[in-house]
């Protein structure tokens, strides 16, 4: 399972509409690395399960 380390600035007190893009960009981010580590893992899981089948 792959190590995904982000940063997710804290809210302002006020608010800001750059804090919030910020924020909405660091949990985009993370989303996208998720779904790429998802779908390398299944193609691991699926290569390790060919190399035992052959």
């Amino acid at each position: 399972m792959a190590k995904i380390t982000i940063y997710i600035p804290e809210p302002a007190e006020d608010y800001n509409p750059q804090n919030q893009r910020q924020i909405v960009e660091s949990l985009t981010t993370l989303k996208q690395q998720l779904n790429f580590s998802f779908q390398q893992d299944l193609k691991n899981e699926q290569d390790t399960f060919n190399y035992f089948l052959s």
